[in-house]
């Protein structure tokens, strides 16, 4: 009899496990550079986590995939959004505040590599800097409030050398759960790279 109940218990196992992973099954992670068009090299990331801060600060972990291997990075942003506007005759409330590119190991350092390959910059980083701060103006949607609408957020990494100046767009989607990191001009795919990579 206790044969037969164990027999039962170890066959019935495999059926309930299936079950419980495909309860928490997940979107699958998109490959970063499915929505990039000719000549612009814009990547796409899954929300994989979003969480505020006492604060008011937030982090958003992003993940995708490329040719295969998961790429990861988790954004912070600041918790004051100044608002403003860029011109009296612009009806467009902007939002000035900081965002950081944090890593979050190996999958960051693979994703810095994947952009050092596919913008051509040629600078084989061996890791991602812990954290890279850049100045941020959201040109559309609050960052504080981003289950409201999304938010179009222009990085803008400030240097005293010239060839170290970088902007780029961040885009975050909360509620369809996708974050983009988009390409401002192909002059600043280099400065992106050494932003990023650690020393």
């Amino acid at each position: 009899m206790r044969v037969f109940v164990v027999s039962l218990v170890l066959a019935v196992i495999p059926f309930f496990l299936s079950g419980c992973r495909h309860g928490s099954t997940q979107t699958p992670l998109p490959e970063i550079t499915s929505e990039s068009e000719e000549g612009y090299h814009d990547l796409v990331f899954a929300i994989a986590d979003h969480k505020k801060l006492p604060d008011g600060s937030q982090t958003i972990l992003a993940s995708g995939m490329y040719k295969g291997r998961k790429v990861s990075f988790e954004i912070y942003l600041g918790a004051g959004w100044r608002p403003g506007t860029l011109d009296a005759d612009v009806p467009l409330t902007t939002y000035l505040g900081s965002v950081s590119y944090r890593s979050v190991g190996a999958e960051s350092d693979l994703l810095l590599h994947v952009m050092d390959e596919i913008y051509g910059t040629k600078q084989a980083p061996q890791a991602m800097k812990k954290a890279t701060e850049f100045t941020a103006l959201s040109l559309g949607g609050n960052p504080r409030d981003l289950a409201k609408e999304p938010a179009k957020i222009k990085l803008f990494f400030d240097s005293d050398a010239e060839d170290q100046y970088a902007e780029l767009f961040t885009n975050i989607d909360l509620n369809e759960r996708k974050l983009y990191i988009s390409e401002k001009d192909e002059e600043y795919r280099a400065p992106i790279v050494r932003a990023l990579r650690a020393p």
